[in-house]
């Protein structure tokens, strides 16, 4: 009997290694393949950032940040201007109607102590509608509220009285009141009332819960 000498490879061993081999060849291709997509796509990523740092240029970034610096300017001085109002402090304030006054203007450092009071405002028929601005003519904005009733009717929610105007338009023959809704520091509630087409300006306190009149008279 023929003996096989333990050294010497078998075909079933030969056959194995060279499958074993073909593997190892086939998984050395796939992982080229794989590190050459890998490096194509970073060629790529590569050529398209190169291609958007051209395109934006240092002259379109300085046009950019030029751009943005000009818009924020311009909403601080849009900012800054809607929150400017003329002060025009005068001396001894009362309730009533007061001559040379804008709407906004402040007169007053400190809230004052007025007298609540009533006002006929007489105009010329046929104007139409009125429109009044109720604004608060003191330095410091308390958090005061009030509500504006045309004949006992309310005309919208309460709303704080500040330094901008809000503005309500009226019938020009009705019975203004303006109600006092809420005192935010205790100090009495008070503001300044035109009527745009008489240019009339009323300087006014209302208490708490109670009303001031306005009424309009057309001749």
């Amino acid at each position: 009997m023929k003996r096989f000498n333990e050294n010497t490879p078998t075909d079933f061993e030969e056959v194995s290694t060279i499958e074993l081999k073909d593997e190892q060849n086939t998984d050395n291709m796939e992982v080229n393949k794989a590190n050459t997509s890998l490096e194509e796509e970073s060629f790529k990523h590569l050529e398209d950032k190169e291609i958007k740092e051209e395109y934006i240029n240092p002259a379109m970034k300085r046009f950019r940040t030029i751009i943005g610096a000009i818009i924020i300017l311009a909403l601080l001085s849009t900012s800054i201007t809607s929150t400017k109002y003329n002060k025009v402090l005068k001396e001894n304030l009362s309730s009533g109607a007061i001559e040379n006054v804008s709407v906004g203007d402040i007169m007053s450092k400190e809230s004052l102590k007025l007298e609540p009071k009533d006002a006929t405002v007489e105009i010329t028929n046929g104007f139409g509608n009125l429109e009044i601005s109720i604004w608060n003519f003191a330095e410091k904005e308390d958090n005061d509220y009030v509500q504006v009733f045309i004949d006992g009717v309310e005309q919208g929610a309460p709303f704080s009285i500040r330094h901008k105007a809000v503005k309500i338009s009226v019938p020009d023959k009705a019975v203004i009141q303006v109600q006092g809704v809420r005192d935010g520091s205790n100090n009495g509630i008070t503001y300044g009332v035109q009527f745009n087409k008489t240019g009339e300006t009323y300087l006014n306190t209302v208490p708490l819960n109670a009303m001031n009149s306005y009424t309009i008279i057309s001749k």
